[in-house]
């Protein structure tokens, strides 16, 4: 929860407007080959030293068969053990019953079982799924108090910048980007290796790096760094998390120094970029969800989780991100690595979520299949977040950790 008498301490800050997304270009498919990157590396280069072991997601026991899943089996093997001598009425009625039960429970399709699917799909029947930002004052406040109303922004002085920090649900973070104007700067260095040192007093603390790659090819691909101090039982006060936060980020700007010196951003910035990035200025003021698409007015959007991608060495990562943004010149693609771990995690646990915008429809499906096969070349599995687009937007955006993720 955030802490309401701390939440009115800021004064915001006035920052230059942040430029507006570039017109998307019209998109029809070419006769010549679609410019695909370089093959992936040989097995070889996978085993490449790299960063701290870590796993995507935490191992369930019997092959994530629940808890709740073996006790409906048990209670439907009780009723059928019961309903035996009944009247066919009642019989039939356990049984049918029983079936359903059995269906929802112990059949798996896409790496979901079916109950999974069904609570996904009420909930998306039950959400609002049409919304025009028009009205508003700014589209990416609007943006953000959809899918984080309860957000609040707050003003720190850290060393010699004062930096806003939104505080959320899930915690507390600041966003910052390199000061670098070239046209191949530095690569950020993976987001696990910017995790504070393991230690009793180490809060529970995530690292986001944003990438995104335009409609523009003309321009170097931009990056973004969120840090974020996750709230947990002993530190959840935004006194406590922004003292944290503030902490980590003199740490992270030391250490970023002499590769990528970084700047923190306004929270006018931010919000220009939240807009930018979701591509909901200009006239794509109006969202539209679908089950298997995301639309900003004209533009249409889907996301994807990378599966497999903690198991890349830093290098081999490094070269499938600088593959994936450049092998699409019709779309704009954002790709979103995040870090984090808790007090009681000995390892980083790391995912991965790349979002996809493209002028239409068919220069989005075309670009899917082309980043899809590229990714696959470097064991990178992709799942279409179908029914989930809302949680994909908010992970390929700079602002952290949600607690929708912290459940996926």
């Amino acid at each position: 929860m955030t802490d309401p008498g701390a939440t009115r301490a800021g004064v915001r800050i006035n920052a230059p407007a942040i430029p507006q997304p570039r017109p998307i270009p019209a998109w029809q498919p070419a006769a010549t080959a679609h410019p695909v990157a370089a093959p992936p590396p040989e097995p070889a280069a996978r085993s490449a030293a790299g960063p701290p072991e870590t796993t995507s997601a935490r191992p369930r026991p019997l092959g994530g068969i629940g808890v709740l899943q073996i006790m409906c089996w048990q209670l439907v093997l009780i009723a059928v053990v019961l309903v035996i001598g009944r009247p066919w009425p009642a019989i039939a009625a356990v049984v049918l019953a029983a079936a359903i039960v059995l269906a929802l429970t112990a059949v798996r399709t896409r790496d979901r079982w079916l109950y999974e699917w069904l609570a996904l799909s009420w909930k998306y029947l039950l959400r609002k799924r049409d919304r025009d930002l028009r009205s508003a004052d700014e589209a990416g406040r609007a943006l953000l108090r959809l899918i984080s109303p309860e957000s609040v922004w707050l003003v720190d002085d850290v060393g010699d910048d004062v930096v806003s920090m939104l505080s959320r649900a899930a915690g507390i973070s600041a966003v910052l980007q390199p000061r670098t104007t070239a046209r191949a700067p530095k690569p950020m260095p993976p987001p696990e290796t910017m995790l504070p040192p393991l230690s009793e007093q180490a809060p529970a603390f995530a690292v986001q790096v944003v990438h995104h790659a335009g409609f523009s090819q003309a321009h170097a691909p931009r990056v973004w760094l969120t840090l974020q101090v996750l709230r947990t039982v002993e530190v959840h006060r935004d006194a406590e998390v922004r003292q944290a936060l503030g902490n980590a980020v003199r740490r992270v700007k030391r250490q970023l120094r002499r590769g990528t010196p970084t700047r923190g951003l306004t929270e006018h910035e931010v919000l220009g970029t939240i807009s930018s990035l979701a591509h909901v200025t200009a006239d794509r003021s109006r969202i539209r969800e679908q089950w298997r698409l995301w639309h900003t007015g004209p533009v249409s959007q889907a996301t994807f989780e990378l599966e497999g991608w903690p198991g890349l060495s830093p290098a081999v990562a490094t070269q499938a991100l600088h593959r994936l943004l450049a092998a699409a010149p019709h779309a704009a693609v954002t790709i979103a690595v995040t870090a984090h771990r808790s007090t009681t995690d000995a390892e980083p646990r790391v995912s991965a979520t790349m979002r996809i915008a493209a002028a239409n429809l068919q220069a989005l499906e075309h670009t899917t299949q082309v980043l899809t096969g590229l990714a696959r070349g470097w064991g990178i599995g992709v799942e279409r977040l179908d029914g989930r687009h809302v949680r994909g937007v908010a992970a390929t955006l700079p602002i952290g950790r949600s607690d929708a993720q912290q459940d996926r």
